[in-house]
């Protein structure tokens, strides 16, 4: 029995540098997904998850480190180092989260 959806949930305790730059590298991707034909990208729902604190489950959690492994291949020297913070916490919670049986 997998467990329940309120426990595959994750909140982020991101800097303030860091959800900017997560917050950045979102709205980076649905500009791309919207360019290559979404209508309603999912990373625009998470740019809210970051900025009101909301928990991530494992999806939004896995579209965001996509978004950041993207964005920092590219990023502004500036933002390099907190976007690998960032990385970190996300790649955390990825590890934390509970297997479903």
């Amino acid at each position: 029995m997998s467990p329940p959806a309120h426990e595959r949930s994750t909140a982020l305790d991101l800097s303030r540098e860091e959800a900017w730059i997560a917050h950045v590298a979102l709205l980076r991707a649905a500009e791309k997904a919207v360019e290559d034909g979404a209508e309603s990208p999912a990373e625009l729902g998470l740019v809210h998850r970051i900025e009101d604190g909301t928990p991530f489950d494992e999806e939004g959690l896995t579209l965001l480190r996509a978004a950041l492994v993207s964005y920092l291949a590219d990023a502004p020297l500036r933002d390099r180092a907190p976007g690998r913070d960032a990385l970190r916490s996300v790649d955390a919670a990825l590890d934390a989260q509970p297997r479903s049986a």
